[in-house]
């Protein structure tokens, strides 16, 4: 299965879904997910962000019904939606063993990352040292920030919890 985040500027509508995006998956049999998460200016990137560990989550426990192994589930995106399939291949991991939903005890890590153009470190934006957390080259994206990109101390603080390239380890899924 192939999870494919649907997101531009962390928008993201059903209207967004494009098929010609995925067709070569489609084309050689793999099930594509066309995730829709929760958009800005109403959910912040931390807010996106488990929205679509929660997907993949989804997918994964219901792996049967939609006829793929859970164990190969792989992310594609771009821009935005490159930005959360980084983020996933780096920081999916186990769901919560004592949760009550069942969805929320599987894991969200996936077995692979394909992603095109996406921001991989927002304080360093194409330069070091160069802050585009709602500032900047990304100002007209502010409200994806939240609040704490307000002041310089918030948006070092988000910058460095949503930069998938800080998360980047051994166990990071193959990109």
């Amino acid at each position: 299965g192939v999870v494919f985040m649907v997101s531009g500027g962390f928008f993201s509508a059903k209207e967004a879904i494009n098929p010609a995006f995925f067709r070569a998956f489609l084309d050689r049999g793999y099930v594509v997910f066309a995730v829709v998460h929760g958009s800005q200016p109403k959910y912040t990137i931390p807010e996106i962000t488990e929205d679509v560990h929660r997907a993949v989550r989804f997918i994964r426990h219901r792996a049967a019904d939609f006829g793929v192994r859970p164990d190969k589930l792989g992310v594609a995106g771009a821009s935005a939606g490159g930005h959360l399939s980084l983020t996933l291949g780096t920081q999916g991991g186990p769901g919560k063993a004592d949760a009550r939903d069942p969805v929320d005890r599987e894991s969200s890590a996936v077995g692979a990352v394909a992603c095109f153009f996406p921001p991989t470190d927002f304080l360093n934006y194409g330069a070091p040292g160069e802050d585009a957390v709602g500032v900047g080259t990304l100002k007209d994206f502010k409200p994806a920030f939240g609040p704490r990109s307000d002041t310089p101390e918030g948006r070092q603080q988000l910058g460095r919890e949503i930069s998938p390239a800080n998360f980047v380890s051994a166990r990071s899924a193959p990109t």
